[in-house]
């Protein structure tokens, strides 16, 4: 058992160690029955047999529910060790002595322990049973460290205000359980769906790679309300992993597809976003050559896939296989093949008809398959006669603004030209206002009636 070893125990042992609190072997007595044990043992018997009981209180966890009674046997034991060949007899016989009578107090506070502390030592072995050393070491080392802390109280005849430490301890042991069960559940899925998610899963499979997160946080939802349910949290954890292996899969073909995609319309899309470099509605038709068709195209590939998979779960229920979908589509095929072979030559109870049915829809479908690059290839061509068709306009566009600017550069001239001649222009002259007569009558006026 190594549950005692974590870092908080340690530093109990460090604080041991220099003094801050008593050794136990100071409280122990030897009895002579401790001592004749030994007295008619040779000296390499005395030793040998202080080993073994020093063994014997190991396998039986005394260096957790008696750690101090254990370790200062221990260090008696090597201390007899060492004089073993260097020192008398009664040295040897008095050392294993103690060593005894410490082992025999520990198995006594053992007792205690195992009553005071049987919920968390029953948390203690679910843990152990769950591997959460391995996966949840700070946790673990965390929880076992209170533990072996409130057991020392108890071992030290120490045990004041311990039920309220007792009461938080179990909620955290108890949590800590959970989440044991649920990492060795759930923890390769974990694993492939955080690689599925960085190879753009999100984008290239928003579908299936979904569907594996929801399957994922059920399982895990699920095992919390019933950790204890070992066939229900094995289920679960298989339907985790199978939904991020069908996730996986189903990126990696999406994404081969689309590279054959990039590589076949390399070409065209380039000419339609070189073009679209200029005013600002041109580079609106840029975004839309560069970005809508992408989408589209991503979405198209994942359901292609998805449909030609449904297709072959078809056959291989037919042919009583498992759900092959956390395979790729080559190796579902494969697997499928070799089962309708199988039935072609054990006659497993099949009618011929069926099979041949069986394998016309398998042909069928590795035609299908064949024939989704064609299929693809048609649509990128589609995609890139758009493409073209968007160049032009934008070119079009291109050519109305030029036209325009041209046209305003006339206006401007014309007005330039049309105000100078304006300021050029002599002033019109003012006539001259004629002086009135002695009638009150101008000049002109009486002129005018003679």
């Amino acid at each position: 058992m190594q549950s005692w070893r974590s870092p908080i125990y340690g530093a109990l042992l460090a604080a041991v160690l220099a003094g801050c609190a008593a050794p136990v072997s100071t409280n122990i007595k030897v009895s002579e029955a401790n001592v004749a044990k030994f007295n008619d043992l040779s000296e390499l018997s005395v030793v040998a047999t202080l080993e073994k009981n020093v063994e014997e209180a190991r396998k039986s966890g005394m260096p957790l529910l008696a750690p101090n009674y254990f370790r200062e046997a221990e260090q008696t034991l090597k201390e007899c060790q060492g004089g073993l060949g260097n020192k008398p007899k009664e040295v040897l016989v008095s050392g294993a002595a103690m060593g005894d009578a410490l082992l025999e107090k520990g198995r006594a506070v053992m007792g205690i322990v195992q009553y005071r502390f049987a919920k968390e030592l029953e948390y203690k072995a679910q843990l152990d049973e769950h591997n959460a050393a391995k996966l949840l070491p700070k946790e673990y080392d965390r929880v076992i460290g209170e533990l072996s802390g409130l057991i020392e109280k108890v071992e030290r005849e120490q045990p004041d205000n311990i039920d309220a430490k007792k009461e938080g301890l179990q909620k955290s042991m108890l949590d800590l359980v959970i989440k044991a069960v649920q990492e060795g559940a759930l923890r390769e899925s974990e694993t492939i769906n955080v690689e599925t998610e960085s190879d753009n899963a999100e984008r290239q499979a928003p579908l299936t790679y979904a569907e594996a997160l929801r399957v994922y946080q059920s399982a895990k939802d699920q095992i919390a309300a019933a950790h204890h349910d070992m066939a229900l949290v094995q289920r679960l954890g298989a339907e985790a992993l199978f939904a991020a292996h069908h996730a996986q899969q189903v990126n990696e073909r999406v994404a081969l597809l689309q590279t054959q995609l990039r590589v076949n319309s390399s070409g065209s899309l380039s000419s339609g976003v070189a073009v679209s470099t200029g005013a600002t509605t041109q580079a609106q038709a840029g975004v839309q050559i560069e970005n809508k068709p992408a989408a589209m195209d991503k979405v198209s590939v994942e359901m292609i896939v998805l449909q030609e998979e449904d297709r072959l779960l078809g056959i291989a229920k037919a042919l009583g296989l498992k759900d092959l979908r956390d395979l790729s589509l080559d190796k579902q095929v494969a697997e499928i093949r070799r089962a309708a072979e199988s039935v072609r030559h054990t006659g497993s109870g099949i009618a011929a008809a069926p099979v041949q049915d069986f394998e016309a829809r398998l042909k069928a479908a590795n035609e299908g398959i064949q024939q989704m690059g064609s299929e693809l290839n048609a649509k990128d061509q589609q995609l890139a006669e758009k493409d073209r068709l968007l160049a032009e306009q934008a070119q079009k566009l291109d050519l109305q603004a030029a036209l325009m600017e041209g046209k305003d550069a006339q206006i401007k001239t014309l007005k330039d030209k049309v105000d100078k001649l304006e300021w050029e222009k002599p002033a019109k002259p003012i006539p001259k206002r004629l002086k009135p007569t002695a009638a009150g009558k101008t000049k002109e006026a009486v002129a005018t009636k003679k």
